[in-house]
């Protein structure tokens, strides 16, 4: 039955995961009774020492909730073994420097940035949350050094091909205009007592007072603009002593431009700051992690068959060519659950429907140039942040660490939309730069001439991921993620995937915790 606006729940839901983020809907599906409030994290699983001696796990893929596993099991004294198929460790936490090569399944590019410690791109997650507790713990324990990462910041740009004319307008000044918009019109409604049933007089005049100030409205509560959006001059420290603000937007052309959109982008919960990022590239915690974990991990090794047997499972994969089988008492696989049914299995029916028809596979696609100059640092005065635009390249990012270093590295799209994420995967690398640099220069006059080299990836055409950022629709949530989240056999699904933070490093330690939990109860049984 639809609610009186005509939206389903599943309308709602679906809305609130792309605008708001997986947490967001999590909520919001606790609130209708559709799913139950787990415990409060408490950590990770706390395992007895030695509990695990004489018993030997097999993890499926070296990403974060592959490698989480075998560190917490180690400690415990179970035998872990990880089988990667690439010759990669991270999964998608993947950071790309000087002579990496990034692989989709028909093309390769290597990279050919100038070697220094701050030119590098994070082509999978670049930033931590405050509140991923998780994986902050993870950072500390392995000596993981952070610093800030600037998210939001007011000095970037938002562009709307159709607004204005087509030139981009700084975030401050729609942020300052959009308030004062509002409070202008919220104080006419309070003045005509058209809050009056709910309020006093007195609860009014402060009100009243508190629009003003949020608004920087005159002394008649009209809004003609604020020295917060910048001075009329675009300086004013020797010529606006008064601080004299620029005119204000009409509200019209304000609402029409549409720009107002992307300035909830920060007040998301995954994006509230302050965020953080490890110093010198985001793969610097899987580098701790292989530091921690010595010779566990077998690269190129790619799984072929998994067979749950009576007591126990048994993993065959190949390694330089040769197919080779291992048995184990338990299997931890962080594989994409979309290609693990791919796999020769004997798992039962309803498990292998899950893993078919459960979360959808995003199309993320990136693209990093490296410039030769930090021209937002010295023509824009952008520090870090982001700015925004209708076209296809949807956000350029500007680097939140190298500050005024001769060069930085810049995000020149990152576009998450399923259809336009494909269709930037079909260009090939070369004319997805200039499909880039063309956008860009849309943002930053005369950009072409500033970028010199770039690199780019189409997450859905990586070989072994095919796929980026899981999404689970309502109902899939429903019907096939309680299936996953437990083990079939000896065999269980970790990752990204089986949580409700997709897409989130954060999402792939707390499965890989609630693995480790269930196991550790199983042998202690």
């Amino acid at each position: 039955m639809s609610t009186p606006t005509g939206w389903t729940r599943r309308d709602l839901l679906v809305h609130l995961g792309r605008t708001a983020g997986a947490a967001s809907m999590y909520q919001a599906m606790a609130a209708l009774g559709i799913v139950a409030i787990p415990a409060a994290y408490a950590g990770a699983p706390q395992l007895p020492g030695g509990s695990g001696a004489g018993k030997k796990v097999v993890i499926i893929g070296a990403g974060i909730a592959g490698l989480t596993a075998a560190l917490e099991l180690g400690k415990a004294g179970y035998e872990c073994m990880i089988l990667e198929a690439t010759g990669h460790v991270g999964g998608r936490n993947l950071t790309v420097r000087r002579g990496d090569v990034l692989t989709e399944y028909d093309s390769q590019q290597t990279c050919d940035f100038d070697d220094a410690p701050h030119l590098y791109f994070n082509a999978g997650p670049a930033r931590i949350p405050y509140h991923h507790t998780a994986l902050l713990a993870y950072c500390r324990e392995l000596g993981v050094a952070l610093e800030p990462f600037v998210n939001d910041n007011h000095a970037g740009y938002l562009h709307n091909s159709k607004a204005f004319g087509g030139k981009p307008q700084r975030q401050h000044k729609i942020l300052t205009d959009t308030h004062g918009s509002i409070a202008e019109l919220l104080a006419k409604a309070i003045n005509k007592d058209a809050l009056e049933q709910s309020l006093t007089r007195e609860d009014a005049d402060k009100l009243l007072e508190m629009v003003k100030t949020f608004g920087d409205l005159d002394k008649d509560y009209r809004y003609r603009g604020s020295n917060r959006a910048g001075t009329a001059d675009g300086d004013g420290i020797l010529t606006s002593p008064n601080g004299v603000g620029p005119i204000r937007i009409p509200t019209k052309e304000l609402v029409d431009s549409g720009l107002w959109q992307w300035l909830q982008f920060p007040n998301s919960w995954d994006m509230n700051a302050t965020m953080m990022q490890p110093t010198g590239g985001m793969d610097m915690i899987v580098k701790g992690f292989e530091k921690a974990l010595g010779n566990r991990i077998l690269r190129n090794a790619p799984v072929t068959k998994i067979t749950n047997v009576e007591k126990g499972v048994t993993i065959a994969y190949k390694d330089q060519g040769k197919t080779k089988v291992v048995k184990a008492d338990f299997c931890i696989n962080s594989a994409p659950t979309h290609l693990v049914g791919g796999i020769d299995n004997n798992f039962s029916s309803r498990y292998r429907t899950a893993l078919k028809d459960g979360a959808e596979w995003g199309k993320l696609f990136k693209i990093a140039f490296q410039a030769k100059r930090r021209f937002w640092e010295e023509d824009a005065q952008i520090y870090g942040g982001i700015s925004w635009t209708d076209q296809d390249i949807l956000q350029v990012w500007y680097p939140p660490h190298g500050f005024h270093q001769a060069k930085g590295i810049m995000l020149g799209s990152y576009q998450w939309d399923p259809k336009k994420g494909e269709a930037w995967g079909k260009l090939k690398p070369a004319a997805r730069l200039a499909k880039a640099i063309a956008e860009g220069e849309k943002i930053h006059p005369g950009y072409g001439g500033m970028v010199e080299k770039g690199m780019s990836v189409a997450w859905n055409k990586v070989p072994y991921m095919f796929g980026c950022a899981p999404e689970w629709t309502p109902e899939a949530r429903n019907q096939h993620y309680p299936v996953l989240v437990q083990a079939e056999g000896a065999h269980y699904m970790v990752g990204d995937q089986i949580s409700f933070h997709g897409g989130w490093q954060e999402g792939a330690i707390r499965s890989a915790h609630r693995a480790i939990d269930d196991i550790a109860k199983r042998v202690a049984a």
